[in-house]
């Protein structure tokens, strides 16, 4: 049965990719074409005829205009769409099931083969769409300058690609390009130094031709040819024996031939039927919700057994939607931690989840509203870790002035207050305390201490809305009794969604550094019904250790990508269980088996990052879990906050929950599950 598909785009790659489709109807049926500027009466001489590749119109036997948008192309009818964003595009309503190089198969059979040390490689590429056909004003790079009698440097990111593919290859390789007048195909000169030193350029020949992909990815050519006698071929690794050089011991100069457009085509065919393939194999093994790998003693029936976590609901005449603050002097206790580098904030998510609670207030016209804060955990006033710097991120996103309290909680600051009393009567005047943490007595607190006696001076209601800290036993915090946001309210009912699972699958994704920090959430998880949970990341160095029996709801990531230390290259390691550890990135079975548990779970809760994202080559596993939870919209995700919500800023989703408090989630968390103490700050407002 042909796999149908859907083109989006009809340029150079998009002709090539139809053409070569049309020419296998057993295989391909093309339902629809995405093609913002072909109208249908001009698609068979745009196919028909090409400059490059002269097949005499091959597999296209007729050419009929059936609307303006649809064509009949050998007696199969074919969509025409026009829309620049292709995710808008009704690809299912015309029963598409799937849509649409050189160096990195060599790369690939040479390392496997004599372990590569070091590569540098040359690009002589044909020319593409992007090239001037007269020089025309650029002031970024060359391509301005004409095609015709130029050979042009460019830059290329086939470097960068290697390493996403071949990531035991990263800070090997290193290239550019050279645009040059040909149409098409292009020659790729490779420098490259392997560790076996007695290895010859025939050695690598014979283990291409020797290779089970030779014929469809490999090739060898030993004839005098030149760029024009590989038009239209279809292997993108055609080795040119005759233009290599064996330049010594373990030193190589390998020509490598492409056609730039039919071969990559061809190649963008073998991994559409591969992927097509490969996911049909996978519904039919989730037919069920069974993960294919899943074994029966860890599916969610044997799990429903386990105790219903305790409600942790609020007394909801204490939200702020009940409590009324009009022409009261409020004080608000919120938290607006952000994370700063080199004196730059580099997130204002905290403090723009205040502003509906804080808007709220200012809508029932209080007297005053006093923000209260900490940044960092500083050692007594300590002016590095001043709040001063929030005024103006405040200033703007409010939309009003916003004064500053430099003496935090004192009796020149009441004072001060005082004074203003008549001025602020029912203007809503904001003010910023400095940092409540200058205050030893913040965080050593004792009730009816004199630093409480003066917070409860500074207004007579005492909100908050704070929740990345509530499971902190601080002043503030604690005295905070006269209503909760609209910020805790939703943390609160997100983390409901997890513990109330009324027969709902829950998974838990577990990450992070250190196994000693998530080892209480995960013992806490592992009891709630109906849930399972996936470890990755650091938690996976010293797992033995702490578990010498794996929990049975509990999947373990054992492969990653790694090194002995941050330093050094990365590479596959299969088995970091085994090995003890290295590992800095989730490895492709680990994310194969967390998509399939992804994929049965109802509700998803995600809590600390799967590789060390601050590196770029570990980042990738953590990313791909974004994007795959950003698509699952008839699911509830929710993200434990930290490192991980920053992966999803800018990328917000209806389904998908940001927390603002990673170690106050996983407390709250806690205490519902293993029926413990409400957390200090939500004692006071806890049915």
């Amino acid at each position: 049965m042909p796999i149908n598909v859907g083109i989006n785009g009809l340029g150079r790659i998009g002709k090539m990719v139809c053409l070569q489709m049309l020419a296998e109807p057993d295989v391909y049926n093309i339902r629809a074409i995405n093609a913002t500027s072909l109208q249908a009466d001009e698609v068979s001489d745009y196919l028909c005829y090409d400059s490059a590749h002269h097949y005499d119109r091959g597999p296209i036997k007729n050419v009929e205009v059936v609307s303006k948008d649809c064509v009949r192309i050998n007696g199969n009818e074919i969509r025409l769409f026009k829309n620049r964003d292709a995710s808008k595009l009704e690809w299912r309503s015309v029963g598409v099931d799937c849509t649409t190089n050189c160096l990195g198969p060599m790369l690939k059979l040479v390392n496997e083969a004599f372990e590569i040390e070091n590569v540098f490689f040359t690009t002589i590429h044909a020319s593409t769409g992007s090239q001037m056909t007269v020089d025309t004003i650029n002031k970024k790079n060359r391509t301005h300058r004409s095609i015709f009698n130029n050979m042009i440097p460019h830059s290329t990111g086939a470097a960068k690609s290697i390493f996403k593919v071949l990531p035991e290859l990263g800070g090997k390789v290193w290239g550019t390009s050279v645009r040059v007048p040909c149409i098409n195909c292009s020659l790729l000169d490779v420098n490259v130094t392997v560790a076996d030193k007695e290895a010859t350029l025939q050695d690598i020949a014979d283990a291409m031709t020797k290779h089970e992909l030779f014929g469809k990815v490999y090739h060898l050519n030993n004839k005098m040819l030149t760029s024009v006698d590989f038009m239209t071929t279809v292997t993108p690794t055609i080795l040119d024996l005759k233009a290599s050089l064996d330049m010594g011991p373990g030193s190589f100069k390998l020509m490598l031939w492409y056609d730039n457009e039919w071969s990559y085509s061809a190649q963008c065919l073998r991994v559409m039927s591969h992927m097509f393939k490969t996911n049909a194999a996978a519904k039919r093994a989730l037919t069920g919700r069974v993960s294919p790998r899943m074994s029966p003693a860890s599916s969610y029936v044997n799990l429903a057994a386990y105790k219903q976590p305790r409600a942790c609901d609020l007394q909801p005449e204490l939200s702020l939607r009940e409590v009324s603050v009009g022409g009261k002097n409020v004080v608000a206790r919120f938290d607006f931690n952000v994370p700063v580098d080199n004196g730059t904030v580099m997130d204002d998510f905290r403090v723009r989840a205040a502003l509906p609670s804080i808007n709220h207030m200012l809508a029932q016209n209080p007297n005053r509203i006093v923000l209260v804060c900490h940044f960092g955990r500083p050692k007594g006033a300590d002016k590095k870790c001043t709040v001063e710097f929030l005024l103006p991120i405040i200033k703007s996103l409010l939309g009003r002035e916003v004064t500053f309290l430099p003496d935090g909680v004192s009796s020149k600051t009441i004072d001060f207050l005082k004074d203003r009393e008549a001025a602020d009567e029912g203007s809503g005047a904001v003010y910023l305390l400095e940092n409540i943490r200058f205050h030893e007595g913040e965080t050593k607190y004792k009730a009816g201490s004199k630093l409480s006696t003066l917070y409860k001076s500074l207004g007579n209601s005492h909100v908050a809305d704070c929740f990345g800290c509530v499971h902190r036993n601080h002043m503030s915090i604690v005295e905070s009794t006269s209503g909760y946001g609209f910020l805790i309210e939703e943390e609160v009912k997100a983390i409901g969604e997890l513990l109330k699972t009324n027969g709902k699958r829950v998974l838990g994704i577990m990450g992070g550094a250190k196994i000693a920090d998530k080892q209480p959430m995960i013992d806490c998880l592992c009891k709630m019904p109906n849930t399972k949970m996936f470890v990755g990341g650091g938690l996976t160095r010293g797992w033995k250790e702490n578990f010498p029996e794996t929990p049975v709801n509990v999947i373990l990531s054992r492969d990653a990508y790694g090194a002995a230390d941050l330093k050094a290259p990365a590479s596959y390691l299969p088995d970091i269980l085994e090995n003890g550890g290295g590992g800095f990135d989730v490895g492709p079975q680990g994310m194969r088996d967390l998509i399939a548990e992804i994929d049965q779970a109802d509700v998803i809760f995600w809590n600390g990052c799967l590789g060390v994202i601050e590196d770029p080559r570990y980042r990738v596993g953590s990313a791909m879990i974004v994007d795959y939870l950003l698509a699952q919209t008839g699911k509830r995700v929710i993200i434990g906050g930290g490192e991980t919500a920053s992966l999803f800023v800018g990328k917000e989703a209806e389904h998908v929950y940001l927390s603002t408090g990673g170690g106050a989630l996983l407390a709250h968390i806690q205490s519902c599950v293993l029926d413990k103490a409400t957390v200090p700050g939500l004692a006071a407002y806890a049915m």
